[in-house]
C-alpha cells in the first residue's frame, strides 16, 4: 500500500535500520509494526505506559529477528519437536510481509499483513512445505487484538501440520514484583529443568522462567510498580507460554541488555508440541490474543480453561 491509500494517522515510512515500518498515531494509541516479520514493535494506549516491550539492544537488520514486540513463531517453536529445526522459532519473523489493509475500526486501526509460503527465503530447507498462506492482523487502540490466520492451500495433496505462537513481550515495572493469575491448577512443562509440574496458586518470577502451560483461558498480570493490570485473553490456543530469561541467560544474549529482564515478561498464546495444528487442504486456523489495560488492578471475570 502507498501512503496516499492509508487512513489519517497511519504512515508507511523508513524505520530503524532503514526497514519499512507502519506507524499509527491516533487519539486512542500510538503503535508501529515493521514489514519485516509482520512484527508489532510498539503499542501504547493514550495515557498509559507502553504495553509492548522492545529491547534497546534489538537488531534492526534485514533477515534478523527483532528482540521484543510480538515475534511470530511458525511453523515450529524453538527448535521444533525434534530439536533440529533452524532458525529458532521458524522464519515468519525473518521474512518481509506485505501490508494489505489499514482500516479504521471505531477508535482503532486494523493493520493486516500477508505472506505467501512461496515468498519465504528460497535458502530455507529444501523440504520446506510452502503450500500455505498467512495473515497477521493487529487492531490497535485502547485495546490490542492480534490475529494470526494460516490457511493450507486447497490444491494440497496432504494435510499441513505446524506449531505457532504469538511471542508477546509485555512491558512491566519490575518482573520480580508482578504476579500472574489464571494458571492455578494447570500442568506445565518447565523447559529450564526439562520436567513437568502443576501450577499451585499465583505465578511469581523468582528465577529463569520458561514454561509451557496446558491452558486455554485468560491470564491476568498484576503490576504494582506501574499500578496496572494487564488482562490477556485468547482463542484458538491450547497452551500459554510464560518466559523471562532472568540474570544469567540475559547476559548470554547479544541482542538483550543484561538488566532488561527486569522490565519484561512474555505471555504467549501457543499451539506447540502435541498441540500442533493440522489443517486439511483448504482449511484455516486463527490464533487470537487480546490485551487490555486495567488501571484498577481488579482482575474481574477471570476465566480459566484447561486443555
Amino acid at each position: 500500500m502507498e501512503n496516499a491509500e492509508l487512513p489519517a494517522g497511519v504512515t508507511l515510512t523508513e524505520g530503524r535500520g532503514g526497514l519499512p515500518v507502519v506507524r499509527v498515531e491516533i487519539g486512542s494509541c500510538i503503535a508501529e509494526a515493521y514489514l519485516q516479520g509482520g512484527h508489532l514493535t510498539r503499542w501504547q494506549p493514550t495515557g498509559q505506559d507502553p504495553v509492548v516491550w522492545l529491547s534497546e539492544m534489538s537488531r534492526f537488520e534485514e533477515g534478523a529477528a527483532i528482540r521484543g514486540g510480538v515475534p511470530l513463531c511458525f511453523p515450529w517453536f524453538g527448535a521444533g519437536v525434534d530439536g533440529r529445526h533452524y532458525p529458532p522459532h521458524g522464519f515468519l519473523r525473518l521474512t518481509p510481509w506485505q501490508l494489505v489493509e489499514a482500516t479504521p475500526v471505531a477508535d482503532s486501526i486494523r493493520l493486516r499483513f500477508h505472506l505467501d509460503g512461496h515468498e519465504v527465503d528460497p535458502a530455507g530447507p529444501d523440504d520446506l512445505d510452502r503450500d500455505w498462506a498467512a495473515d497477521i492482523s493487529y487492531t490497535v487502540g485502547q485495546v490490542l487484538d492480534i490475529d494470526l490466520r494460516v490457511e493450507a492451500y486447497g490444491d494440497r495433496t496432504t494435510p499441513y501440520t505446524f506449531e505457532e505462537a504469538l511471542h508477546t513481550y509485555l512491558h512491566v515495572g519490575d518482573a520480580r514484583r508482578i504476579t500472574v493469575d489464571g494458571l492455578d491448577g494447570c500442568t506445565y512443562h518447565d523447559k529450564v529443568v526439562d520436567a513437568d509440574f502443576e501450577q499451585r496458586g499465583t505465578l511469581v518470577i523468582v528465577g529463569e522462567t520458561d514454561r509451557i502451560y496446558r491452558h486455554t483461558g485468560d491470564v491476568v498480570v498484576k503490576d504494582p510498580t506501574l499500578r496496572r493490570t494487564l488482562g490477556i485473553n485468547k482463542r484458538g490456543s491450547a497452551q500459554t507460554v510464560v518466559w523471562n530469561p532472568f540474570v544469567s541467560k540475559s547476559a548470554k544474549m547479544g541482542d538483550f541488555g543484561n538488566d532488561e529482564w527486569q522490565e519484561m515478561l512474555c505471555v504467549e498464546a501457543a499451539n506447540v508440541g502435541a498441540s500442533a495444528v493440522t489443517l486439511a487442504p483448504g482449511q484455516s486456523h486463527t490464533l487470537h490474543q487480546r490485551i487490555a489495560v486495567d488501571r484498577t488492578q481488579r482482575p474481574a471475570g477471570l476465566r480459566r480453561g484447561l486443555a
